[in-house]
C-alpha cells in the first residue's frame, strides 16, 4: 500500500505549515519525517491520517495505492495512528486496549469474538507481551505502553501506520530498546509506515528513507546514508550530526582556510569567492608534527575522553574561532593531547555550498 501526498498547503492563520509539499513512500516502507519544531512534519503526518484537509483541495491529492482519499474523514481511511503520549484506556486491560478498534466497530463489519481474540494473541506475541494481557495500563512500563499503543493500532489491520513521536516520552535507554524492536517489527508485517521524530539517530538508524522538512518544506529525501554523506543543502548538513563550520575561501577547485588550502570532497568549478567549509568532527584528524600533511596550527582547549569517543575542543591560533573534535579512544590514548599546547590539525572530507551560508 503505497502513499502519496502532492502539491499539499496548509496554513493555520498566517503561518505557512506546508508549502507546496509532495512525498511518495512505497509500499512496506518505512520513512522517518524528521525536522526541527514547526517544519511541519505533525502536519504533513495529520493530512495524510485525514485529521487535517489541504487548504487547496482542488490542486492537492493524498493516495492511498493510487486511490484519492483527499477528502475522505479519518475513519475511512484505514490509517492507523499511535501518539508519542500512548493514550491507552486505564480502566482496560492491555488485551482490551488491543481489542477495543475491533469491538466498536459496527455490528456489520465487526470480527466475530473468537476472530477478534486470535486476532489479538497474535499481536501480544507479536509485541512480545503475552504474559502482561490481563495488566493494566498503570502496571506496565512506558516502554511497555507504547508496544501496547502500536499493537492497538495494527489490531484494526490498517494499510497504513502513523506514527507521531512515538518514543518521545521514553528515557533514551528504551528510546534506544523500542526502535530496535519498530525495525524488527517492521521487517516482519512489512505494512508501509512513516514516523515522524526530531531525533536524528533514531531516525538514520530505523528508517529506510528519511525526509527532512524545513518551514514547510522537504528539503531532501534519501536514505540514512544518502542524506548523512551527501548533504543537499548547508541546512541538511547542520541539522545531521555535528558539523564544523570553517570560514575560507574557494579558489581553483580547493578551499583555503587560514593560509592553508585542502581539498574539496565535491568539485565546485573554478570559482573564486569566499565560502564556509563544513566538515564533521570526525573527520579531523590532529598530529604534533605536520608531516607531510597539509595543516593549520590549533591550540588545545579541553578534552573528554569518557566512553569510546573522545571529545576535543580547538582554537586554530589564526583568530578563526574554536572548533571540535572527535578521536577514537585509542587514537587519544596514542597522542594524550594536553590543554594549552599547540597541534596541527588536517582536515578530510570538506564540504562547501554554493548559496551563501553565514558564521
Amino acid at each position: 500500500m503505497s502513499v502519496e501526498v502532492k502539491n499539499v498547503i496548509k496554513k493555520f492563520g498566517r503561518f505557512m505549515a506546508l508549502d507546496n509539499v509532495s512525498l511518495k513512500v512505497e509500499s512496506g516502507e518505512l520513512v522517518a519525517l524528521l525536522g526541527p519544531s514547526g517544519s511541519g512534519k505533525t502536519t504533513l503526518l495529520r493530512t495524510i491520517a485525514g485529521l487535517e484537509f489541504p487548504d487547496n483541495p482542488g490542486a492537492a491529492q493524498v493516495l492511498f495505492y493510487g486511490e484519492d482519499v483527499t477528502s475522505i474523514p479519518a475513519s475511512e481511511r484505514k490509517a492507523g495512528f499511535a501518539f508519542q503520549h500512548y493514550a491507552l484506556f486505564r480502566h482496560l486491560s492491555v488485551f482490551e486496549n488491543i481489542a477495543f478498534g475491533l469491538r466498536v466497530r459496527p455490528k456489520a463489519t465487526r470480527p466475530p469474538e473468537t476472530a477478534i481474540r486470535s486476532r489479538v494473541d497474535k499481536l501480544l506475541q507479536l509485541i512480545q507481551l503475552e504474559p502482561l494481557a490481563t495488566r493494566f495500563p498503570s502496571q506496565l512500563s512506558g516502554g511497555q505502553r507504547q508496544r501496547v499503543a502500536l499493537a492497538r493500532a495494527l489490531a484494526v489491520e490498517p494499510k497504513v501506520l502513523l506514527l507521531d513521536e512515538p518514543f518521545g516520552a521514553l528515557d533514551a535507554k528504551v528510546r534506544k530498546e523500542l526502535r530496535r524492536w519498530l525495525r524488527q517489527l517492521h521487517d516482519e508485517i512489512h505494512i508501509t509506515t512513516l514516523f515522524v521524530t526530531h531525533d536524528q539517530e533514531e531516525a538514520l538508524e530505523v528508517a529506510d528513507r528519511v525526509a527532512i522538512l524545513r518551514a514547510g518544506r522537504i528539503e531532501q529525501i534519501g536514505t540514512p546514508d544518502e542524506i548523512y554523506d551527501r548533504p543537499a543543502s548547508p541546512f541538511v548538513y547542520d541539522f545531521l550530526g555535528n558539523v564544523n563550520l570553517f570560514s575560507g575561501r574557494v579558489k581553483d577547485g580547493s578551499v583555503v582556510i587560514g593560509e592553508t588550502e585542502f581539498a574539496l570532497s565535491e568539485k565546485t568549478g573554478e570559482l573564486d569567492i569566499d565560502a564556509v567549509a563544513f566538515v564533521r568532527p570526525h573527520d579531523i584528524r590532529i598530529t604534533r608534527a605536520t608531516g607531510d600533511q597539509k595543516t593549520f596550527p590549533a591550540r588545545v582547549l579541553r578534552s573528554n575522553a569518557a566512553g569510546p569517543l573522545a571529545n576535543l575542543e580547538l582554537e586554530r591560533l589564526d583568530g578563526g574561532g574554536s572548533f571540535t573534535v572527535q578521536l577514537s579512544k585509542e587514537e587519544f590514548l596514542l597522542l594524550q593531547p594536553k590543554a594549552g599546547e599547540q597541534v596541527f590539525v588536517a582536515l578530510k572530507n570538506v564540504r562547501v555550498f554554493s548559496e551563501d551560508y553565514s558564521i
